[in-house]
């Protein structure tokens, strides 16, 4: 995981009061903390992922992983952070230190009930180029900072109004990948039908106030919500309009879905159905990429950090079906996913297949097969066009104690492209690592 914290200070201010805090956060009644210890070390006989001239690595990792809750009155956070250290021995890529966080939400209440200021930041993983492989070169970071007033409003007993405005900076690693500053609004109603449903009336009006001297835009979002509980699950409906409308070109119009289904014991499966469309920028990309970036599948699949400021029009789909079965779970997944980028030539489409069984060998012990497949589609690279990796890897985990586990893998990854044989590789990796929550 690359990380460049030279770009601003600002970054380092931030880590050092994050640190301050975590420190005294045990000294503080009302305050949850868990932190987790780790190393691992890995092998690979071809860690720049090539078709000729491998060469192989091994990788020294030590993290520390921090979960901080506060709730009060009026005062309430929620945040991850992860502090990692990654040394390579035979020198394939540059020792990296790395900070990544997840959605750190601070939250004070002004006046009870009704004004209330927010503040979050989020550090995610995006790749440098989204047609290079996913090793550490090609990795970057984007910092997405939120803060700002929110109203709430009880229009009557069954309903509610909420307007929210935040000021965002966002930053990316990469010296010259595009940053931007912007003024966010959201306004929502919310109308409760019963016990089990509610109605709900969305606007999202965004503009970039600062887009290092590239083209600024005006973003509106318009949709209708609908939330349902169901006896075994529940879904969430949000379908309406979004505009994108640069200063110097002409606009970009198109639907806004974001659809997600659960359903337990159907089938004797459990289900989850998911499906997202909808226009951002290149330069914060889509809230789902920052939800989905603890996910290492879904990180390395995510966002590019692109050098100029364009319009992405986004379409993901989700599928999943898992079971447990007395020692065993299984759980079968696919994803497709259209990026469409409006001046730039990095199109993308991709679909993928993904296949986990664990067993519960013992109490303590636990042993897993894991298969994927993905398909990329480079749409306008025709040197490049369509190739397949997929990937081969079995794992167990060991518990020590009720709080220290060991783990190890073995994996094989291969990608195949029939109109370009230079892209191709296979890789053999191995680790082992040690896992502490002393917290």
């Amino acid at each position: 995981m690359k990380t460049k914290m030279t770009k601003s200070t600002k970054s380092k201010l931030l880590f050092k009061c994050s640190i301050f805090f975590l420190f005294i956060a045990p000294f503080v009644s009302g305050t949850e903390l868990t932190a987790t210890l780790s190393s691992g070390v890995e092998y690979s006989n071809n860690a720049s992922q090539r078709t000729t001239a491998t060469l192989d690595e091994v990788t020294q990792t030590l993290g520390l992983d921090i979960l901080l809750q506060e709730n009060r009155k009026h005062f309430n956070a929620d945040a991850s952070f992860n502090f990692e250290g990654v040394h390579y021995y035979n020198g394939v890529f540059s020792n990296q230190t790395s900070f990544t966080t997840g959605f750190g939400v601070l939250n004070l209440d002004i006046v009870e009930n009704f004004l209330s200021w927010r503040t979050s930041f989020t550090r995610t993983e995006v790749l440098g180029s989204s047609a290079d492989s996913h090793t550490p070169d090609n990795r970057e970071q984007r910092s997405i900072t939120r803060t700002g007033p929110g109203i709430l409003f009880r229009v009557s007993e069954d309903s509610t109004l909420s307007v929210l405005t935040n000021y965002i900076l966002v930053e990316n690693s990469d010296e010259v990948a595009s940053d931007t500053k912007r003024i966010n609004s959201n306004i929502n109603y919310e109308y409760y039908l019963n016990s089990i449903s509610r109605l709900s009336l969305n606007g999202e009006y965004d503009e970039i106030l600062d887009a290092d001297g590239q083209e600024e835009l005006k973003r509106t979002n318009l949709n209708v919500g609908i939330l349902r509980q169901l006896s075994h699950g529940g879904l969430n409906l949000n379908f309406g309009f979004t505009q994108t409308r640069p200063e110097q070109s002409d606009s970009v119009s198109g639907n806004f879905f974001d659809v997600r289904l659960t359903r337990n014991q159907l089938l004797w499966h459990d289900w989850v159905f998911q499906y997202q469309e909808d226009i951002s920028d290149s330069s914060i990309g889509f809230e789902a990429e920052e939800a989905s970036s603890a996910d290492s599948s879904e990180a390395s699949a995510g966002s590019t950090a692109t050098t100029s400021l364009d319009i992405i029009q986004s379409k993901r789909l989700y599928m999943s079906m898992s079971r447990l079965l007395g020692l065993y779970q299984y759980t079968v997944s696919g994803f497709w996913r259209d990026g469409d980028y409006k001046i730039q030539a990095d199109d993308e489409k991709s679909r993928g297949l993904t296949l986990s069984i664990n067993q519960n060998v013992t109490q303590s012990f636990r042993a897993g097969f894991l298969y994927e497949f993905t398909l990329n589609d480079f749409v306008d690279r025709p040197d490049i066009r369509k190739e397949k990796t997929g990937t081969y890897r079995f794992n167990g985990q060991y518990d020590l104690g009720v709080d220290m586990s060991l783990s190890a893998y073995i994996q094989y990854e291969g990608r195949a492209n029939s109109n370009n044989q230079v892209r191709e590789y296979e890789e053999m990796a191995t680790g082992i690592a040690f896992t502490w929550e002393f917290l």
